[in-house]
């Protein structure tokens, strides 16, 4: 119900010419760039996506994006393109990335940004907030004890609230090592077996495949912290810099240039911007 309500009124909104009036605005007002941020590349319609925003805007690499962004406000600089600046990113680094949007960058020719977490890509684990809901499916307890309260996992409702309480417990944790120290316990408290893995597309990427999309020319990385937590909620201002830093200097080895743009985990622009320089 909710899909179709959407697509209505985008329809009123585009066929109102309301759509175009933006556009026409934006062209001739100061100049902007857009960020559209996104996280996994399969299961939706990306490549209508692509079609629509390779048509209306002017797409860039971030990085490229920004600095003719403030090059346009130097006095006596003009843009003879003067369509409004898009940026297309996606957070995380999900291998669906390299199957999906990959694929698509190529072929439309869209550039892209991909913002990767090397901790991950390391490791090879899965992403804690996929593992979060991989732990409660596979459950092979009918009942477990989690922060003092008894869930029955038979009820539908009593798996979402283990989950909930699971996804709030990583996300807040004080540190890395107290999250993955819970994930470790919940596992073994709910007898996941170790075998059991997410599907493929929701792995992080490896290196070669983060090799294989730069050497394309239409996709570019940034950093995105070494293990994602939320750095809201870190307890030491010296982890908190290494998430960050470290992160950088591992991208950097691997890519063999610098890098220079950064995603905050669960950013937002009215809290603290999500993206620098």
């Amino acid at each position: 119900m909710h899909n179709r309500v959407r697509t209505c009124v985008s329809a009123c909104f585009y066929y109102s010419g309301l759509v175009s009036l933006v556009h026409w605005w934006m062209q001739h007002s100061e100049r902007h760039l857009i960020i559209l941020c996104y996280h996994r590349a399969a299961g939706g319609n990306l490549r209508s996506h692509l079609f629509y925003l390779r048509r209306h805007f002017r797409i860039l690499p971030l990085e490229t994006a920004l600095e003719e962004l403030y090059m346009s406000h130097k006095k006596g600089v003009q843009m003879e393109d003067r369509r409004t600046l898009l940026a297309l990113t996606f957070d995380d680094g999900y291998y669906d990335n390299y199957t999906h949007a990959f694929t698509l960058a190529c072929e439309l020719q869209v550039p892209i940004t991909i913002f990767l977490i090397p901790g991950y890509m390391k490791s090879s684990n899965s992403f804690w907030w996929v593992e979060t809901d991989h732990l409660v499916s596979h459950a092979q307890v009918d009942e477990v004890a989690i922060d003092g309260r008894t869930y029955h996992l038979e009820r539908p409702e009593e798996r979402n609230a283990l989950a909930g309480t699971i996804d709030a417990r990583v996300r807040c944790a004080p540190s890395v090592a107290e999250r993955e120290k819970f994930l470790a316990l919940v596992r073994e408290a709910l007898a996941v077996p170790p075998s059991g893995a997410p599907e493929e597309a929701a792995l992080p990427l490896k290196w070669a495949e983060v090799r294989a999309m730069e050497e394309s020319g239409w996709v570019s990385f940034g950093a995105h912290t070494t293990h994602h937590p939320d750095l809201e909620y870190l307890v030491d201002p010296a982890e908190v810099q290494r998430e960050v830093g470290e992160c950088r200097t591992m991208l950097e080895q691997q890519l063999g240039h610098p890098v220079r743009t950064f995603a905050y985990p669960h950013g937002s622009v009215g809290d603290k911007g999500l993206y620098a320089v």
